[in-house]
């Protein structure tokens, strides 16, 4: 994989070249349910060591460590909620994107931690959207 090619994919000098067939599966990677589930599991996991590193980095600053928790987690639970807006449990693909990641129950705890953090800060139609995500999860780890 040439990382040259995938920069250019952000490089504006680039906008009339025409993708490449690399290319191409690269920008498809990121339109995959299966890439979706896994970026918002990986993100709620990280996030213990995000807010770690936040606070080794600014420990001899005077900024107040709970503060930087606090915006580390709105940041971090923002952006992987981000990644759940666009599966459609109508969609067959999607659901089973979300079976996939279930089998091994990271994304049950990830889901579960984020409805929590949502429920502590009262912004409930995220919560509904996660819910409905979790009990398909549930439902597959019965099965």
């Amino acid at each position: 994989m040439d990382l040259n090619k995938i920069f250019a994919l952000f490089d504006n000098k680039t906008e009339n070249k025409s993708l490449t067939e690399t290319d191409n599966t690269v920008v498809e990677l990121y339109e995959k349910p299966l890439y979706w589930v896994n970026m918002f599991e990986k993100l709620i996991r990280n996030n213990n060591v995000f807010k770690l590193q936040l606070k080794n980095t600014f420990k001899d600053d005077h900024y107040d460590p709970d503060m930087l928790c606090e915006a580390g987690d709105a940041l971090v639970y923002n952006k992987a909620f981000m990644f759940l807006l666009p599966l459609d449990l109508n969609d067959e693909d999607h659901r089973h994107a979300i079976r996939t990641r279930t089998t091994y129950s990271y994304l049950v705890v990830a889901l579960i931690t984020s409805m929590n953090y949502f429920t502590s800060t009262e912004e409930y139609e995220k919560c509904a959207v996660i819910k409905k995500i979790l009990d398909l999860a549930m439902e597959s780890l019965e099965a």
